[in-house]
């Protein structure tokens, strides 16, 4: 018993679209941009703030 032609051709196209998928799906795993707070939580102002607000606080208790 043999098996049709058109199924060994659509077997081989499953077996493509799978591996395909799968190089694609390894390719882009890190390359898209996904939303992670702890890279943009901010601790509070910096130096540069500090600096600049200084001298405002210096003057409003006097």
């Amino acid at each position: 018993m043999s098996v049709p032609p058109v199924s060994r051709l659509a077997s081989i196209a499953v077996k493509v679209a799978d591996l395909l998928a799968s190089l694609v799906r390894t390719a882009f795993d890190g390359r898209i941009a996904k939303y992670r707070p702890e890279e943009h939580y901010m601790r509070g102002p910096g130096p540069k703030w500090r600096e600049k607000h200084l001298f405002d606080v210096t003057t409003r208790g006097a």
